[in-house]
């Protein structure tokens, strides 16, 4: 038996990894350390009750519209091409000269000047795989999310990465990837509800808050025994690890982050009645709390973007439920960031798995496409306005400035403050991929 504060080891290494374990249980905080509290280079950068985030640090609200968004009903219609190519929808100008999209974005065409476009993304497989658009590469399981985690370290008691939405579908183990469970996200499944379950977040059902207290305490014995008997390495940063996963469990900047009812009606009705919206706004409160990314996956609670006609309705779906949403909830976000001097920390990205085929099939539908799909950008520096590359006559592939996976990757790491040129811990990540000069 390991006794607290009298420093007895069983050999001469003094407090073994196997007793401090012993402590009460790390399982006593309902959470796994190591996945929570991610890696060595995963540190807090403030203290319980401090100020969420410095306006230097950048965060990440990367939204996934699961199924494959048409190009065409979004942000690159083709009015000149044949009916059957351009679909029933027109176009609409925005407020960036020049710059047109699909008149089913009416609010979004008010914002465009905040915005930067990519027309010309390509390479991608036509399948419902997540892979390179939440990874940069086709062979990668390792996200944004889990390499900013590892790269950039938390802000605060606040987790790093949190996915909201249910799992990827079509592409299991899609997280830490090489990077280990320790860079996976926190997952919240639901946003709606007055305060969501955050069994990561939960004290086991047999340890009262007492008793979750006495075992602090012992953590600081640990702390007075360690001094005597071992300074290693290994140890301190176990203890580390162990404290702030009990700041994590009592501190009410994570809890109240998670709480959409602390937000005014008003705004919660601007975002909209879906998951998208109500999404939307958890995203915008934990960065504003200090979560470094959040990937927001459409698909589950709201339809997905498959828009086949066979297996499903075809693009009169774009109309009735998916675009009035989508416009809704991502102009309110817009807003809501810049309302609250955010915009400018605050990267958000809009990107599917792949586009839609340029010609309509034979039930109202189009199927997947590979070789074009668009990107948004806003917010984080990214110059709005500006757009990248153009796609040919018939939305077909990039006409102009194509676009790769690993480039997109590189613009996403360079925009969060990551050096792609001189950091080598990106390289396995992005190889010799440059980001896209016209947004870095």
């Amino acid at each position: 038996m390991f006794n607290v504060g009298q420093a007895i080891s069983r050999n001469c290494q003094g407090i073994t990894r196997r007793e401090l374990l012993q402590v009460g249980g790390l399982s006593v905080l309902g959470i796994s350390l190591a996945n929570l509290l991610r890696s060595e280079e995963t540190r807090p950068l403030t203290g319980l009750g401090s100020p969420a985030r410095p306006r230097t640090e950048k965060s990440c609200i990367f939204i996934f519209l699961e199924g494959g968004p048409s190009q065409f009903e979004t942000f690159d219609p083709k009015p000149s091409a044949p009916m059957d190519i351009r679909g029933p929808y027109g176009n609409c100008a925005t407020n960036v000269p020049g710059t047109q999209i699909c008149e089913l974005l009416p609010m979004m065409a008010d914002r465009m000047d905040r915005c930067a476009l990519i027309r010309s993304l390509t390479g991608f497989t036509g399948g419902h795989t997540a892979r390179p658009a939440l990874t940069g590469s086709f062979n990668s399981l390792t996200t944004y999310g889990a390499v900013v985690t590892r790269l950039k370290g938390a802000i605060g008691d606040m987790p790093p990465y949190v996915h909201l939405g249910g799992k990827i579908f079509n592409t299991p183990g899609i997280g830490g990837g090489i990077l280990g469970s320790a860079c996976d996200p926190i997952e919240i499944r639901d946003p709606f509800g007055r305060q969501v379950n955050l069994q990561q977040f939960s004290l086991s059902a047999d340890v009262t808050p007492q008793r979750f207290h006495q075992r602090r305490e012992l953590l600081n014995a640990v702390d007075q025994a360690r001094a005597k008997a071992n300074t290693g390495a290994a140890i301190e940063r176990m203890d580390t690890f162990h404290q702030r996963a009990a700041n994590i469990l009592t501190s009410p900047i994570v809890r109240n982050a998670f709480d959409l009812s602390q937000e005014r009606e008003t705004l919660r009705e601007r975002y909209g009645a879906s998951h998208f919206g109500q999404s939307l706004l958890m995203a915008r409160r934990l960065v504003e709390a200090g979560t470094r990314f959040v990937q927001l996956k459409w698909y589950d609670w709201d339809g997905p973007w498959d828009i086949h006609g066979f297996n499903s309705t075809g693009i009169e779906r774009m109309e009735e439920e998916l675009m009035p949403r989508f416009d809704q909830g991502l102009s309110t976000l817009l807003d809501d960031l810049r309302d609250r001097g955010l915009l400018a920390s605050t990267l958000v990205v809009v990107v599917g798995e792949m586009g839609r085929t340029p010609r309509i099939n034979h039930w109202g539908g189009r199927d997947h496409w590979g070789n074009l799909l668009f990107a948004l950008l806003a917010g984080g520096g990214i110059p709005g306005g500006t757009v990248v590359g153009s796609s040919d006559a018939h939305g077909a592939a990039p006409a102009t400035f194509p676009v790769q996976p690993d480039e997109f990757a590189a613009t996403i790491y360079r925009t969060l403050g990551i050096d792609t040129n001189l950091d080598p811990r990106i390289r396995p990540f992005i190889g010799s991929a440059a980001p896209v000069a016209a947004l870095v």
